[in-house]
């Protein structure tokens, strides 16, 4: 390398006047020593002007010398050299092993470390996929309750989310409710209805063993899905009944609460006129729950009284409210 003798820049070998200020008066700096001189070898250490450091094949250290000053190794012949004393120190473990080996130790290190955290997220994955894959398996009575699963009025998209994966669920806008009618849970809310869940349906019609289910098995079913701490405070029971097709292939149950004051001034409008639902029980051992505002609404009050036989339903869903 070069310097200017009057600004002191420096400039690389092979220049014949400063790169910065024009002066051709320039000296040589040694690369071993930074000697500054004006012949062709350095006074100080005698090395040449045209010399170049050599890097150790060993570890990667530049010097002057034939021998490595950092790991010894003699850089003629490649043959490692030591003193008497720094080859007792070596021996005695006292003296650094050479870089390249520690480089080695601590790449070998943070390999098995590496190996160990992809394994163990491996298995954490595993798990989870296991998880996953035995929650898709529960009996259907047990899917149903899922812990954790959203409710009516709860938000659609979180629905979406979370039934994500469960082929017998399905969780669609209410245009494809009739599409999607066999689903053992059927989940919809309407344009209207500003994201929330707005029908419920649980249709336990291809379950096994459902000639053994009984009408308390359906209402827990579908009480598990009501907002308690909403119905309880912005709606006010109006009745609840059951009704009988008369040559006995049908019968319903309804459970119906109107609006109360205090919902209309809620500002939620969402909530609609009335909170209802009903369980149908067919004839060849069907059973269906249907949540949603329109399940007030009896089949005698469509077709008339002398095709059904209605009675009142005396049924407390507040005692199911405890079991959530």
């Amino acid at each position: 390398m070069k310097i200017c003798e009057y600004c002191r820049t420096t400039s690389p070998d092979g220049v014949l006047q400063c790169n910065s200020c024009g002066s051709k008066e320039l000296k040589n700096i040694c690369s071993n020593c930074n000697s500054e001189y004006n012949d062709s070898k350095c006074p100080v250490c005698s090395m040449k002007e045209e010399a170049k450091p050599r890097a150790c094949t060993h570890c990667g250290k530049e010097t002057f010398e034939n021998v490595c000053l950092d790991c010894r190794e003699e850089l003629t012949n490649r043959r490692q050299v030591h003193n008497n004393n720094e080859h007792n120190n070596y021996e005695n473990a006292s003296m650094p092993k050479p870089k390249k080996k520690r480089k080695f130790l601590v790449f070998y290190i943070l390999f098995l470390i590496g190996i160990g955290i992809i394994g163990s997220i491996v298995i954490s994955n595993d798990e989870n996929l296991s998880q996953e894959a035995a929650l898709r398996k529960l009996p259907d009575m047990e899917l149903l309750t899922l812990e954790g699963h959203p409710k009516f009025y709860d938000e659609y998209k979180e629905a979406k989310q979370f039934w994500r994966g469960f082929k017998k669920v399905k969780v669609v806008d209410a245009s494809q409710t009739r599409f999607n009618e066999n689903a053992l849970l059927l989940i919809t809310s309407g344009y209207s209805d500003k994201g929330v869940i707005t029908n419920i349906t649980i249709n336990l019609s291809n379950v096994d063993n459902k000639k053994d289910i009984k009408l308390d098995d359906v209402l827990r079913l579908i009480c598990d899905y009501i907002p308690y701490d909403i119905i309880n405070k912005y709606y006010t029971f109006e009745k609840s009944f059951h009704e009988v097709y008369k040559d006995n292939s049908y019968e319903a149950y309804h459970y119906v609460m109107v609006l109360n004051e205090e919902g209309k001034k809620s500002g939620e409008r969402y909530y609609k006129g009335k909170f209802a639902f009903k369980i149908i029980h067919r004839n060849d051992d069907d059973w269906i729950a249907e949540m949603n505002y329109l399940a007030y609404e009896g089949n005698h009050d469509k077709f008339g009284l002398k095709y059904y036989d209605v009675e009142d339903w005396d049924v407390d869903i507040n005692k199911y409210s405890n079991e959530q």
